[in-house]
């Protein structure tokens, strides 16, 4: 187990150097690949005992199929389905931790995290939707980015309630991987469309930390599952 605990971070942080040397010393095209190739490597990682789970699977058929598609970014079709497969993800996201969000009571501070969450994403949404050039496709992809903005804006608060309500290792985690994968399509949206290339790299570091947070969060859910299940047993 100690073994299991140390691997997952080297093989992000090996990840993470991987892919911003392909950066610095690949084509574009390549890179794109090399991401595909790292959240390949991700999703066969996930269907290992240690972190599968059925809820979590479609999460990462998704995630593995928008970096596929990302690969021809530029090509208005697959871009449209890059979003679309995003706010799949996104409410994948939710999906997860729904049925731990049941019967949920907020307090004051609680309501205030919620509210300054809303908040973010609500600018946020609106920056976005400024950066995208005009073009042909602008009043559709217009369309998308404010049902993208409003999946993101539902998985930070699902995100954010989840954390708030058991403020355990497993949520706290997941909030990470939910803010890690928000912020790093942001840095991508203005890395592309403002050419501000330097956001590529922080996309990147982004994208792949939240994506070994949320297989660190499927690990301990699975733990605290079999231990819950445990103590059911034993009563």
């Amino acid at each position: 187990m100690a073994s299991l605990k140390n691997f997952l971070p080297i093989f992000t942080v090996a990840l993470i150097i991987v892919n911003l040397w392909s950066m610095l010393s690949l084509e574009e095209i390549v890179n794109r690949w090399i991401l595909f190739g790292t959240m390949l490597s991700f999703f066969f990682l996930f269907i290992s005992p240690w972190y599968y789970n059925k809820r979590g699977l479609l999460l990462f058929v998704l995630l593995l199929l928008s970096d596929a598609l990302l690969i021809f970014y530029e090509v208005p079709v697959f871009n449209a389905l890059i979003f679309l497969v995003r706010i799949a993800s996104y409410l994948a996201l939710v999906w997860i931790v729904l049925n731990k969000l049941r019967n949920l009571r907020t307090n004051l501070f609680q309501k205030v995290s919620f509210a300054f969450a809303v908040l973010l994403n609500i600018f946020l949404l609106y920056s976005l939707v400024e950066m995208v050039p005009d073009g042909d496709y602008n009043y559709f992809f217009d369309f998308l980015f404010y049902l993208y903005g409003l999946s993101v804006i539902i998985c930070v608060t699902a995100a954010v309630s989840y954390s708030n309500r058991y403020a355990n290792r497993p949520s706290i985690f997941f909030l990470l991987a939910v803010l890690g994968l928000a912020f790093s399509d942001l840095t991508y949206f203005i890395g592309f469309n403002l050419s501000f290339h330097e956001f590529f790299f922080a996309n990147r570091i982004f994208n792949i930390l939240g994506i070994g947070a949320l297989l660190h969060f499927m690990n301990l859910d699975r733990s605290l599952s079999k231990e819950d299940a445990g103590n059911l047993v034993d009563k």
